[in-house]
């Protein structure tokens, strides 16, 4: 095979293997995260790769009615690897109760404070779920109230 032959030929292949990306095999994870049955909305949801999984993690943001998709790295992909994870719901709460955004900034809201009691909420969860091989729908229900629900 010719050599200008042989380069197109490695170069059609890196196309279609998606050249610089990291290899590694992603499936959709949506579902809903609920407190005490009710819908947990406006907050974070954040999946953390947990005894030797692969890959980034996973995070989503929750609608009014609880629901979230992951996004699972940091070219946008969705969803994140097959395996365990260490999950993180974070809902911030102003001062008056209101919740706020789940894309709010602390530095735009000093007196906000964090509604998802601990374990849930912290960096370092136990509160782990397994991502199937083929992905799915992850409900997550936190049996405990937030701070500020009525």
């Amino acid at each position: 095979m010719p050599r200008s032959l042989r380069l197109t030929a490695v170069a059609a292949l890196l196309v279609l293997l998606g050249c610089g990306g990291d290899g590694l095999r992603r499936v959709p994870v949506k579902g809903q995260v609920t407190a005490k049955g009710t819908p947990d909305g406006n907050a974070t949801v954040s999946f953390m790769p947990a005894d030797g999984t692969k890959g980034e993690g996973g995070i989503g943001s929750t609608d009014a009615a609880g629901m979230y998709t992951l996004i699972g790295s940091r070219r946008g992909d969705v969803g994140v690897v097959p395996g365990k994870y260490s999950v993180r719901i974070s809902r911030f709460i102003d001062r008056d109760g209101t919740v706020l955004p789940s894309d709010a900034k602390q530095v735009d809201y000093p007196h906000a404070i964090e509604s998802v009691p601990a374990p849930y909420s912290s960096p370092n969860s136990n509160f782990f779920v397994t991502v199937p091989e083929s992905g799915g729908t992850l409900d997550i229900p936190i049996p405990v109230k937030l701070i500020g629900s009525k």
